[in-house]
């Protein structure tokens, strides 16, 4: 790796983590500002449920989008620039239509088609604002993915940051003033993606990028022909990671969806360090598998992490009755039972999932459909079961039932790809073969 290769790493790396931090803080204090009694974890609910909604369509309006521009525009931009730019018109173009489909679907569903999964009064108080932050949010996405392919790294961070910043000031400026309400926080939500999208547009984009509208036929028939596979997964996957939060919504009611989706975002720390884990790992595990050094590294991983897991999962059921009340304020107490289910999970595929998830998306990435499908189907099969038995606490431990099934499913799957396979060798001085094996 060149030296400026690892410089744009480093930043681009610390800066994302520096986001998330500044993400968890301004939820943090929404969800304390909003569910400060216990009326208020109702609102607390809209607002988990609207964030869900806009985490999910931007993972399947954008998500999808970005993987197939890097695939051709880095090299275009370099050997033929007028051609990159109708490539990411193109991009754009298929975004813009989805984003607008998706919103049109969501006001339909407000105007009265189907509210059978989120009520009627979510929907007609918060429809437009999630619809307006949808957009604002594949608006802020579209700037950054042509940032990326031009590998401007540094403003890219910069893009980034400013967004998160602007979001945590705004929240700030509402916790200040005693106007923490869901629609207000919606507004600023949306507002800060839309300027942050605006003025780094204006700013930051090629000037030959934005003079035309024009792009090639071909281009849009290349993306859709690839998008038609990778946009059924990330789909799956985007929804897998916000469903939860809809479901308690559903089956149990807002107030335990505002104690729930707190919860979560406590939860989910963990997996900020998966995260780092899996970045530090994809450019070594191709070299593991070659040498046949994967089983080994695992073995030595799992002797550490495991036991690491469960003392951090103790310590857990010892700090968080007295940390929950104190971070989001008493009306969030009853969902400590949630949080340590929720925190079982997470913590047990920190500690197995890492390795044999790099493993697998490396060098068998088609199993990565199925394992998303799995992960589908257990979270809705331990819904419909735990939920009506146990409320949110059920939805957790459906959570955690999931993510130690597919993380061991995972562990077995990466186990067989890194399995040397034996060359056959004579059996005797008959000249027979002994069959290969695995």
């Amino acid at each position: 790796m060149t030296r400026s290769a690892t410089r744009d790493a480093i930043l681009v790396t610390g800066g994302r983590i520096g986001f998330v931090v500044l993400w968890f803080l301004a939820v943090l204090l929404v969800y304390r500002g909003l569910g400060s009694d216990e009326a208020g974890l109702a609102q607390a609910g809209m607002f988990a449920v609207a964030i869900a909604c806009i985490k999910i369509a931007s993972g399947c309006i954008v998500d999808p989008g970005d993987v197939a521009v890097m695939r051709r525009a880095p090299g275009l931009l370099r050997s033929d620039p007028a051609a990159a730019y109708r490539l990411l018109r193109a991009a754009f173009a298929l975004r813009l239509a989805a984003g607008l489909v998706v919103v049109a679907a969501l006001l339909a569903h407000a105007g009265g088609v189907g509210r059978d999964v989120v009520d009627g009064d979510f929907l007609g108080s918060l429809a437009a604002l999630v619809a307006a932050a949808i957009i604002a949010d594949m608006l802020i996405r579209s700037v950054m993915v042509v940032l990326q392919a031009q590998e401007r790294f540094p403003a890219l961070v910069l893009l980034e940051g400013s967004l998160q910043v602007c979001r945590l000031v705004c929240v700030l400026a509402l916790w200040a003033t005693g106007a923490m309400t869901v629609e207000g926080v919606l507004l600023t939500y949306a507002g800060a993606g839309f300027a942050a999208a605006l003025c780094g547009g204006a700013v930051l984009l090629p000037r030959a990028l934005v003079a035309s509208w024009s792009f090639d036929r071909a281009d849009l028939l290349d993306l859709l022909g690839f998008l038609k596979w990778m946009v059924p997964a990330m789909v799956l996957a985007a929804v897998n990671e916000r469903l939860d939060v809809v479901m308690v919504y559903s089956f149990v009611g807002a107030d335990e969806a505002g104690r729930y989706g707190a919860m979560v975002t406590l939860a989910v720390l963990p997996d900020l360090v998966a995260g780092c884990v899996s970045v530090v790992l994809q450019p070594r595990i191709a070299r593991m598998r070659t040498e046949n050094t994967y089983n080994a590294t695992v073995r030595l991983f799992l002797r550490y992490a495991l036991p690491t897991v469960a003392v951090a999962w103790l310590v857990a059921m010892l700090l968080t009755p007295v940390m929950v009340p104190l971070v989001l304020g008493g009306a969030y107490a009853q969902g400590v039972p949630a949080l340590l289910w929720l925190l079982a999970g997470t913590l047990f595929w920190l500690a197995v999932a890492p390795l044999p998830l790099t493993m697998v998306a490396v060098h068998a990435p088609a199993r990565t459909a199925m394992i998303t499908i799995g992960q589908s189907a257990t979270l809705v099969l331990g819904c419909l079961v735990l939920v009506p038995l146990y409320g949110a606490v059920g939805m957790a431990q459906a959570v955690c039932l999931m993510r130690v099934l597919v993380a061991l499913a995972v562990l077995v799957m990466a186990h067989r790809l890194a399995a040397p396979v034996r060359v056959a060798e004579p059996a005797g001085d008959d000249g027979s073969w002994a069959g290969t094996r695995r």
